[in-house]
């Protein structure tokens, strides 16, 4: 779900990012306003979609450990912990 809320805030950024440059543009009379609108949002987009999957996998497990699920010994459960 945190993946697709990512996704629809990156779009919303990018046609706000549209909209803020292609208005500035328009105020300094440029001729290729939708280009370079449209080129800011794209690059906005990116850089939004990256930095949020960074931000979700900063929390993630190194790929080296290997992972022992919870097992019952003697009629305990031991947790299950990541091994090296």
């Amino acid at each position: 779900m945190r993946r697709y809320l990512i996704i629809f805030l990156a779009a919303l950024t990018a046609v706000a990012l549209f909209f803020i440059t292609k208005y500035i543009l328009n105020k300094l009379t440029m001729k290729n306003s939708i280009f370079i609108s449209s080129l800011i949002g794209l690059l906005g987009f990116i850089i939004f979609i990256l930095i949020s999957f960074l931000f979700l996998e900063k929390d993630a497990a190194d790929p080296s450990y290997n992972y022992t699920p919870p097992k019952i010994q003697n009629g305990k459960v031991l947790d299950g912990n990541f091994v090296k």
